[in-house]
């Protein structure tokens, strides 16, 4: 099976999610940062890796959140992107005519104005 892991490590929580090449939500995990997002991220491996088939084959991953660059590093990401970007293609991908996003995190919050998609 083809997957792709997305990995985002903000300052407040961890998420980490597996999908397949259909988009389809293979698992995730979601875990509380605490000021150690290497800890976080190496756990939230551990814990996707359990929940996956054998036969596995992920062949992307990409990373976003505050610790995006660092955990691009650990994970080996073929992607980095920041999280309003992330947020825009996103809500673009499941409603088209969207045009406000606010996203409320742990260190700040954020709108995001969308126009001309």
């Amino acid at each position: 099976m083809e997957v792709y892991l997305g990995v985002d490590v903000g300052s407040v929580t961890t998420k980490l999610a597996v999908l397949d090449k259909n988009d389809e939500l293979v698992t995730y995990t979601y875990l509380l940062t605490q000021g150690k997002p290497i800890d976080t991220v190496q756990q939230g491996l551990k814990q996707i890796a359990q929940q996956l088939p054998e036969d596995v084959d992920i062949r992307g991953v990409a990373t976003t959140g505050s610790a995006r660059y660092l955990t691009g590093v650990i994970v080996g990401a073929d992607l980095v992107k920041n999280e309003i970007t992330s947020h825009a293609v996103a809500a673009l991908q499941y409603i088209p005519e969207v045009q406000t996003i606010i996203e409320i995190g742990g260190q700040d919050s954020k709108i995001i104005i969308v126009r001309g998609g």
